[in-house]
């Protein structure tokens, strides 16, 4: 055989190699334990305007770069908010990706603007976690948000100040792309969503 037909003949064989190689490996899907990851589904944000506890404006352009964990609740709140900031604390102590923790933001945001003062908001998500930001703003905003993650609430009784507002308690992720890309239902477990985020993070 000659020498230009044994070259051809050995690339053939890698290349064969090389493509069966890719029709045999396959690699393995990420395993998730808590999120419904919409995927390919992810949904763009509408805008919006809301601020932060700093008074920094708080829109669609801020959720651009990064990971961000959004809960809605109020300061009022007699249980579920409470108890759902104290989960995330912990599910942040699970992170134990330096990497992860720099690209995810826990975001707090009031459903009860008329209580949740901009100084009432960072006194309550700063007791929880140093981390954690609280977002406020006029509820025809809110409710633009609330409507695209699919998050309900409403107030029970607005006989007086010691009213309730009653609300989802999910838990809405958000990719630096500025969409909704999954939900973690209640009830939570922190070390399942830390798996979950540091998969989904870290790709």
């Amino acid at each position: 055989m000659k020498k230009p037909l044994i070259l051809v003949t050995v690339l053939v064989a890698i290349g064969l190699g090389f493509s069966l190689s890719l029709v045999w490996y396959k690699p393995e899907p990420i395993q998730l334990q808590a999120i419904t990851w919409l995927g390919e589904q992810a949904k763009p944000l509408p805008d919006f305007a809301l601020t932060d506890h700093d008074g920094k404006p708080f829109n669609r352009e801020r959720l651009q770069g990064a990971w961000h964990l959004l809960f809605f609740g109020y300061t009022h709140c007699p249980d579920i908010c409470p108890e759902s900031l104290t989960m995330l604390a912990n599910m942040m102590d699970y992170l134990t990706d330096e990497k992860v923790k720099k690209q995810l933001q826990v975001t707090f945001i009031s459903v009860d603007p008329k209580r949740d003062d901009q100084a009432k908001l960072k006194a309550y998500v700063s007791y929880f976690h140093p981390d954690f930001i609280g977002v406020r703003g006029d509820l025809d905003q809110v409710n633009i948000l609330t409507d695209a993650v699919g998050i309900l609430h409403y107030i029970e009784s607005n006989n007086s100040d010691t009213y309730e507002v009653a609300h989802s308690g999910n838990l809405i992720l958000i990719d630096p792309q500025a969409r909704f890309a999954g939900v973690f239902s209640a009830p939570h477990d922190s070390q399942k969503i830390a798996h979950d985020l540091t998969q989904l993070i870290n790709g």
